[in-house]
């Protein structure tokens, strides 16, 4: 074939996964791919954004704190395209709080390899007893012993299962799994299938000693994709329809491009959707839904919210940068409360509070959700004791992202159309067929997947994922491969 192409693809959404595969498909313009992307709002990022302050519109308020681990590798790899690396910044530690705001940490030791790297601290973790620590490596060296494989036959199991035939005490549900899956599975611990979370910790903690590293941005996230993934980038640009006309063959119709508001019209020879899958479902009428198996689960993948709140005080009350909250086994005071805290200046006087899973705050009066969020950070730090919260803005994602519960995976697409599909439309979103949970490395891998499927559909052979960190020795001789 010629060595170029001379074809346009249009992707709707500009979020993480849209911003992922026009930004590999970018790197193909020398082959004659032309990339447009659209993005309704006025910024990039999606569910990963910034918007103004509405008391302050000289400042930029996140969507929700959004955190990447070391074993990101596919989203790493988009900061290092879009040329902002150098605003995230990697800690070695994590720092948890209990109910009266005593601190426990869990650090890695520089030099040793995975698992090794993380038994000091496990050994020594003083939120749990001694008694919890032993069930808890327990569970870990079961998990290293299921390998990748094994754990991706428990994918219909739910992790309450897995917990309990691993003799897992309630306790540590509480003080330890909670407050790292809650968050990275946007799910509650039980109701999570066994694959994923299992996954997050043979990919975070027991397979590479980067792996548990935590990156938070030193900046509003909107400014992580002020460069733009592509050349032909539309901000504020509303997609209205995806056109489709009949195909003379037997595959039936495939799309010819979108329509905007406004009546504009953009011709493509592939679309790309990368919207959340709510969307995804408007967009192409039932009639043709049924030609595609693609669309067949959708419908039945269930939407989970996730809560932030930006809090300011009139005085400096935490140092930390940033605190896992462990609550206490009996629910406490503050049960179902904030799960993790990110100091957001540098004197600390302006906190970003997160709840994960957070349906049973969906339909709470905003004043009352501030009082208890109030009223728990000064249980947390002595110095919040006698400050003044002057305001607080509470954002509710309600569609955040899909649960990974237990058989998920039979109802995520593909991001490339299937025999007697709808040729020319492909998926992208971390509700797709990536391997990983709703995570913002799932978005991504679901863009690079799309990506690799698009260049594929035009005669090209290019890769654009990027492998996980190697197991290390110590985690490959217990089982982990």
């Amino acid at each position: 074939m010629s060595d170029s192409v001379n074809k346009r693809v249009v992707i709707v959404g500009g979020g993480l996964a849209g911003m992922a595969c026009a930004v590999a498909l970018e790197t193909l313009r020398w082959r004659g791919v032309q990339v447009t992307l659209l993005e309704s709002r006025h910024a990039l990022g999606g569910r990963a954004s910034s918007f103004e302050d509405q008391e302050n519109e000289a400042e930029l308020l996140d969507n929700c704190q959004h955190v990447l681990l070391g074993c990101c590798t596919n989203l790493i790899d988009l900061y290092k395209r879009l040329g902002v690396s150098e605003l995230i910044t990697f800690y070695r530690y994590v720092h948890y709080l209990d109910t009266a705001g005593r601190r426990h940490d869990l650090w890695g030791v520089d030099g040793l390899p995975a698992p090794l790297h993380l038994g000091p601290a496990m050994a020594l973790f003083s939120a749990l007893t001694f008694g919890e620590r032993i069930a808890v490596m327990r569970a870990m060296v079961a998990m290293l012993a299921l390998g990748r494989a094994g754990r991706d036959k428990l994918e219909t199991m739910s992790f309450g299962d897995w917990l309990d035939a691993n003799a897992q005490p309630a306790s540590v549900v509480t003080k330890f799994y909670d407050p790292v899956l809650i968050s990275a599975l946007n799910e509650e611990t039980r109701r999570a299938s066994a694959k994923y979370a299992i996954q997050v910790f043979q990919e975070a903690m027991l397979a590479n000693a980067n792996g548990y590293l935590i990156g938070l941005p030193n900046c509003a996230l909107a400014k992580l994709y002020e460069k733009g993934p592509c050349e032909d980038l539309r901000l504020s640009t509303r997609v209205d329809e995806i056109l489709f006309a009949p195909r003379p063959t037997a595959h039936g119709p495939r799309p010819t491009g979108v329509k905007l508001r406004g009546g504009e019209e953009i011709q493509a020879d592939t679309v790309v959707l990368a919207t959340n899958y709510h969307a995804v479902q408007r967009w192409v009428s039932e009639e043709l839904q049924t030609s595609d198996t693609r669309f067949e689960g959708l419908a039945k993948l269930e939407s989970v919210p996730i809560l932030g709140v930006h809090l300011w005080f009139d005085r400096p009350v935490m140092k930390l940068p940033f605190a896992a909250l462990i609550e206490a086994p009996d629910g406490g005071e503050f049960g179902g409360g904030l799960q993790w805290l990110f100091r957001k200046d540098a004197e600390g006087k302006v906190l970003h509070g997160v709840i994960s899973a957070s349906r049973a705050w969906v339909n709470v009066p905003k004043d009352e959700a501030l009082k208890k969020f109030e009223k728990q950070v000064r249980s947390l730090f002595v110095d919040a004791r006698h400050a003044k919260l002057e305001r607080g803005v509470i954002v509710i994602e309600k569609r955040a992202t899909y649960s990974p519960g237990p058989g998920c995976d039979a109802l995520r697409p593909l991001q490339g159309p299937p025999v007697g599909g709808i040729e020319g439309l492909f998926l992208a979103g971390d509700y797709t067929a990536t391997g990983w949970p709703a995570t913002m490395e799932g978005a991504v891998r679901s863009g690079y997947l799309a990506a690799e499927a698009v260049a594929k559909s035009l005669g090209i052979d290019a890769k654009f994922m990027v492998a996980d960190l190697p197991v290390e020795w110590p985690a490959r001789m217990m089982g982990l491969r």
